[in-house]
């Protein structure tokens, strides 16, 4: 047996070998007013001055303006303000306004004439993000954006200023006696920007009403028609059905009342049949 040194028994306790972590309450207290938060990081860049082409905002042919500032300045002119742009587009939008003033078409008009055209084109409701100077129209794959502008013009006299257009896929269908789906055709519409605007006109409330119910009645009337089985006997209210089945008390007999009441008209019905011939005996006996 030996005993262990004091020195041993007991080991230093280091502050860096205990694991604790402090809870939140024990934290020292701070006052606000003594601590100086960092300074936000601003000024820190060297603030420069705008360009010179981004000084011109007042006028709608900017680039003759802009070209005369660098000219000004003792700068080289960038070689996208070097161009002759801004003459032609000043030319043309005075043509542009020469022509509407005058009521005349504002484009080269199409030298083909067509009568009676094939295609159909319809006016569709506008969406969310169009405006009231904006109109929406269902066109046929084979028409571009010329052909909607003159078609436009020449017909319904609507200046078309600017067209955009949109291929869609065609939503699926499936078919009637099969589980497969396809598409048809793509759908090809325009949007075009007027120089008036347009407001579709609300519906009447009872129109709105009559086209709901007659749509329901014609839904009717499809699944009448397509039913299977017993869905063939029931009644229509669309139009007072096909065959109007007559409604039979819901009763409930059980099987022991039924074979009790059974026997009991069975009895009753020979009774009858057996007066009937005693009748008929008496008759011819004189009785």
């Amino acid at each position: 047996m030996f005993s262990l040194s004091k020195s041993f028994t007991k080991s230093p306790i280091f502050t860096r070998s205990i694991h604790y972590k402090q809870h939140r309450n024990n934290y020292p207290k701070v006052n606000i007013n003594d601590v100086t938060l960092n300074k936000p990081r601003s000024g820190f860049r060297k603030e420069r001055d705008p360009l010179l082409s981004q000084t011109v905002t007042d006028t709608l042919f900017p680039n003759t303006a802009i070209k005369a500032q660098y000219v000004e300045q003792g700068k080289p002119v960038p070689i996208k303000y070097r161009s002759n742009s801004d003459q032609i587009a000043r030319r043309n939008y005075e043509k542009f306004q020469e022509e509407v003033a005058l009521g005349e078409a504002h484009f080269r008009v199409g030298e083909k004439k067509v009568y009676f055209p094939s295609g159909r084109i319809c006016l569709l409701r506008p969406n969310a993000k169009h405006t009231p100077y904006q109109a929406k129209f269902l066109v046929p794959k084979s028409m571009n954006k010329m052909d909607l502008r003159d078609y436009l013009w020449h017909v319904y006299g609507l200046r078309a200023l600017n067209v955009t257009v949109q291929l869609l896929h065609a939503p699926f269908t499936r078919g009637l006696t099969d589980y497969a789906r396809y598409r048809g055709p793509q759908l090809k519409k325009m949007t075009v920007d007027m120089q008036e605007p347009f407001i579709w006109p609300e519906l009447d409330a009872n129109l709105v009403e009559s086209a709901r119910i007659n749509t329901e009645n014609e839904r009717k009337v499809i699944e009448h028609k397509t039913g299977t089985n017993s869905d063939l006997d029931k009644p229509l209210e669309a139009y007072g059905g096909m065959y109007k089945q007559p409604v039979l008390p819901n009763a409930f007999v059980s099987k022991k009342l039924r074979q009790i009441g059974g026997e009991e008209l069975s009895k009753y019905q020979k009774e009858v049949d057996s007066k009937g011939d005693k009748e008929l005996v008496e008759k011819f006996l004189g009785l």
